[in-house]
């Protein structure tokens, strides 16, 4: 049996400034860490907190649906639940990582609450029984530490009384505190304990500037001038340093910044925003693609030469032009639930055929990945 990694000289006499040093030798920018609850285990799982979108920061890949029909589970909140599949790796006080394969976080929309699971499953590291809840795994005292890259997470346990648990539990009240779950250890001086503050003044700063002539910043980063009526959105991202891009992660620091224009400061309400444009994964525009949706849906106005597909769509009633309406399948109001885990949010003609489908699935994924923390920022041309 190989020896247990954090029961080990090195691991016990680890430091902050060596850990670090190790996490950002294997290509992490951010350490997050937990302090562990007798019901953190391999066995109860650990707690992640109540929702997918709240672990923005936790790279994973695509979120699938699944519900179990198993007799084996008794608690019917547990049936309906969301699968992320995480690239996660064990470190020990070398630096050396060791996979864990089956390694995913699971979401439980009824609680709700999300659990990484599987986190020792088939990897060839001996835990030394801190996570098993029948040897040390119900102990206080533990750490569980991440190092997120860009793939995924990089774990390494503190044990109780460990010169790493110890100088942790000093510095605690001083670290940023990311969901009442996770603390971070700033790594990055520049950024400070709060990108929130960060963000807040450049703002700031860029709202002092007055008025800025409009640019954007091209794919190698360098300034030019950009006069389109769009402008707006593009000088923003220039002034932040965001290079554009389609890229479905963060823009700044891992928040979300979305510019939209308004003829008057003082009346920045009164327009409709853009939260996110997904495409549907879901009914005729996935099956029979797109020119069929919009040839189907859409409308003209030049005899065919073009067709457009617009128009706001309410829950349950039939738009005019398009002929759909807006429903939400799988979702309880009453309870404020999700009752399929397959569900969705469709267009549906009124023969009930689905013209574009969003799924749970799909949204949750989505808004976790760039929109859990976002900011709008309300602009003015006089162009």
């Amino acid at each position: 049996m190989r020896d247990a990694i954090f029961d080990s000289q090195l691991s016990k006499d680890m430091n902050l400034e060596k850990l670090i040093a190790l996490f950002k030798s294997n290509g992490a920018n951010r350490i997050i860490y937990k302090r562990l609850s007798p019901n953190d285990n391999s066995k109860n799982q650990p707690y992640m907190g109540n929702h997918l979108t709240n672990l923005s920061f936790i790279p994973t890949g695509e979120i699938q649906d699944t519900k179990s029909d198993s007799k084996k589970i008794s608690d019917p909140k547990r049936k309906i639940k969301y699968l992320a599949n995480l690239e996660f790796n064990w470190m020990d006080g070398e630096g050396r990582l060791f996979e864990a394969p089956n390694a995913k976080l699971i979401y439980y929309p009824q609680y709700p609450e999300v659990r990484l699971s599987g986190f020792l499953q088939g990897c060839s590291i001996n835990s030394g029984g801190w996570m098993d809840p029948k040897i040390y795994g119900r102990d206080e005292g533990r750490v569980l530490l991440f190092g997120i890259n860009s793939r995924g997470v990089i774990a390494f346990l503190a044990i109780p009384d460990s010169n790493l648990a110890r100088e942790i539990e000093a510095v605690d009240e001083n670290n940023f505190d990311l969901t009442g779950i996770f603390k971070e250890i700033t790594i990055d001086s520049s950024i400070g304990h709060d990108s929130k503050v960060l963000l807040l003044e450049e703002l700031k700063r860029i709202h002092l500037s007055e008025w800025i002539d409009s640019k954007r910043l091209n794919s190698d980063g360098n300034l030019q001038s950009y006069l389109a009526q769009n402008g707006g959105g593009y000088t923003l991202e220039a002034e932040l340093g965001i290079k554009p891009n389609g890229d479905a992660n963060p823009d700044f620091y891992g928040w979300e910044v979305k510019q939209f224009a308004v003829n008057n400061f003082a009346k920045i309400g009164n327009k409709a925003l853009t939260l996110m444009t997904p495409e549907p994964n879901g009914g005729v525009y996935v099956d029979e693609g797109v020119e069929r949706f919009v040839l189907d849906y859409g409308y003209t106005k030049n005899d065919g030469e073009r067709y457009d597909f617009t128009g706001i769509h309410n829950y349950e009633k039939i738009h005019a032009r398009t002929g759909l309406k807006l429903i939400l399948h799988g979702y309880d109001y009453d309870s404020n639930t999700i009752t399929k885990a397959d569900g969705f949010v469709g267009l549906i003609t009124a023969g009930e055929n689905i013209a574009g489908s969003w799924s749970f699935a799909k949204l949750i994924g989505h808004w976790k990945r760039k929109h859990a923390k976002a900011v709008y920022v309300p602009s003015m041309s006089r162009m």
